[in-house]
């Protein structure tokens, strides 16, 4: 959303993002933040962008090695499958001569359609 105007910017604030893997990915962060912390769920927090209201979240940091010895970069998951989709979409999908060879003598057998 653009605007210039404070009140509709926080609107949503802390909404999820990334669709129903996006909401259950927050959910299950919110209940771990939550439960050690002894800190409201969901529409129960207050505070947030709201000085009017004592502040009912927790907060919870996690530090990480950012490489392990032996390794060239941190891998999260989905990284691979997000790249590989990258490099599909930007130079085709990769198809074994077998596979590409079965699927002209496949499409030789249909009739055209005219």
């Amino acid at each position: 959303m653009c605007t210039t105007a404070a009140a509709a910017a926080v609107v949503g604030a802390i909404s999820p993002f990334g669709g129903p893997n996006g909401c259950a990915l927050g959910l299950m962060i919110e209940a771990l933040v939550a439960t050690p912390t002894r800190t409201a769920l969901g529409d129960d927090v207050r505070g947030i962008l709201d000085p009017t209201h004592p502040s009912t979240k927790g907060d919870v940091f996690i530090a990480m090695a950012p490489r392990a010895p032996g390794h060239d970069r941190v891998r999260a998951p989905g990284a691979r499958a997000c790249a590989t989709r990258a490099a599909n979409l930007a130079d085709a999908v990769p198809v074994s001569q077998v596979t590409w060879t079965s699927a002209q003598q496949i499409a030789a057998d249909v009739p055209e359609r005219h």
